[in-house]
């Protein structure tokens, strides 16, 4: 039986975003289907395959453009002729999928619907499977629609692998069959069943490693996205406007050394990666474990690059003495708003002094550092905002990210901004006001909120992109680069020029 995993197109449909990687999620469905017997393959639709694609860096970019290109992914959504969904048409019917599995973010949900859509007019017998954070959460939104015929909820590898095989059987799927699948949900007449949920996978190291080798349109897939990891799943912390903690779990498991050097390697050997990017929220959780794996990186003589993500207070000198002797690069951390207050009400525990702490160290240590900001929670003031920016000039990070908050299911601001009538209980997820045009704020006239955001926006671009800041945030990873693979430095400089040259031309044609 045929599967097609596919990562719906968001970015892709913009124009303008973060650079497409690989869906590791996917990856290890894909990894589980295969070892189970079934013909599953990746369809990462948001990676560019036309050589006049565009798909500019956010970084790149100003704020102005990023508002365009979401005005653009609105009108796309709705050009049944656009040629992305030609392009999947096109896949649906050469590769002839008995399932099509959809992994949804909630920014991507107006995309995964039409493609629904598109799976139903190539096969309406082709049972169409959501899963991943978005129908975790609201699973019953989801199945409203009738060209959804399931959701997984929660870890997806095992719950997919048993709808796949009862699917398989060849016959009509019993309702009774379908109750026996944790995590699953269902349509069954005009009800919908919502199965008990099923438990994290205990021990993450006997997931088989994520599939990279069953891709489609494996000639346009970046080579720098493969290099793509997770050591961890689970997150203890209390932030309200993420539904991590609730969607993975409050306990974290993490894989062992041995297995994740193992994936190094194998990546290393399959792909030549030197440079690789560990997805996991908060990287340094166990200080104990986190110590072998650096430990192992040396003693393995992998010589890799890697950058990450955590915590302020999950950092000191010597773990980061460590880190940097095992290879890293860049670490970005979470800080989200400047006032104190809005901290308190978002339960980001972490002081301003200890951030600051943080970004000295990582400055004393020369590991590049990235710094997460967000405007526009529920109950900001004009001060709180004002707060954030100047925050934000007096951390001197290497590079700094903005965003807009968008309310996220799963997160306990979700169900505030229900609550403060900012949303309604069952939103329209096909014109859902995403960044940069989002606003969710009760206590800021939209017409103070967007000028303050701007200028923001506007400073932001000029620092990020003045030279010396660039230099700054890549000199560990540049000097890594010329002592162990000069050829790879060479083709990121190209590509780096190329970008900038597609930059110029986009925004001659805006």
């Amino acid at each position: 039986m045929k599967v097609l995993l596919i990562k719906p197109p968001y970015t892709r449909l913009k124009g303008v975003g973060q650079a497409p990687y690989f869906p590791l999620g996917l990856g290890y469905v894909s990894a589980v289907l295969n070892q189970g017997g079934f013909n599953a393959r990746i369809y990462h639709a948001e990676t560019p395959r036309l050589r006049q694609e565009t798909a500019l860096i956010d970084a790149d970019i100003g704020f102005d453009f990023r508002s365009k290109s979401y005005r653009r992914y609105q009108q796309n959504l709705k050009d049944n002729n656009h040629y992305i969904w030609r392009e999947i048409a096109e896949t649906l019917q050469a590769f002839k999928p008995d399932v099509v599995g959809i992994s949804v973010l909630s920014v991507e949900a107006a995309s995964a619907f039409k493609i629904s859509q598109l799976t139903k007019d190539y096969n309406d017998k082709c049972a169409v499977v959501w899963g991943g954070v978005h129908p975790s959460f609201l699973p019953d939104d989801c199945l409203r629609n009738a060209e959804v015929d399931f959701v997984v909820r929660g870890e997806g590898e095992y719950a997919m692998l048993e709808l796949c095989q009862a699917l398989s059987r060849g016959v009509v799927v019993t309702s009774k069959a379908l109750s026996e699948i944790q995590g699953l949900s269902f349509k069954d007449n005009d009800r919908v069943i919502h199965n008990p949920a099923r438990p994290g996978v205990a021990c993450l190291d006997d997931i088989p490693l994520p599939d990279r080798q069953n891709v489609l349109y494996r000639e346009s897939i970046d080579f720098k996205s493969l290099g793509s990891m997770i050591v961890s799943r689970g997150c203890p912390f209390r932030c309200t406007f993420c539904s991590s903690r609730n969607f993975w779990d409050k306990k974290v498991r993490l894989r062992s050394p041995e297995n994740v050097i193992s994936e190094i390697a194998s990546l290393q050997d399959a792909y030549g990666s030197r440079h690789i990017m560990f997805w996991d929220d908060s990287f340094t959780i166990n200080r104990k474990v986190i110590e072998k794996y650096c430990r192992g990186i040396i003693d393995s003589r992998l010589r890799i690059s890697w950058k990450t993500a955590t915590r302020a207070d999950l950092i000191d000198e010597e773990l980061l003495d460590l880190m940097q002797k095992a290879g890293c690069v860049k670490l970005e951390i979470g800080v989200e708003s400047g006032s104190d207050r809005i901290k308190r009400m978002i339960n980001k525990d972490v002081s301003n002094s200890d951030i600051l702490r943080a970004f000295a160290l990582l400055r004393k240590k020369g590991i590049g550092s990235g710094a997460f900001f967000m405007a526009g929670f529920p109950e900001e003031t004009l001060e709180d905002l004002q707060e954030t920016f100047d925050f934000m000039r007096q951390l001197k990070a290497d590079e700094i990210a903005f965003n807009v908050f968008d309310p996220m299911p799963g997160s306990i601001e979700y169900d505030k901004c229900i609550e403060l009538g900012l949303i309604t209980s069952i939103p329209d997820w096909n014109d859902f006001p995403l960044w940069p045009d989002a606003y969710f704020v009760k206590n800021i006239p939209r017409e103070q909120f967007d000028p303050l955001v701007e200028e923001i926006a506007r400073w932001l671009y000029r620092y990020n992109n003045s030279l010396p800041t660039r230099l700054k945030r890549s000199r560990q990873h540049i000097l890594f680069l010329l002592k162990n693979d000069p050829v790879m430095l060479i083709k990121k400089t190209f590509e780096y020029m190329m970008r900038r040259v597609k930059t110029r031309q986009a925004k001659t044609r805006m």
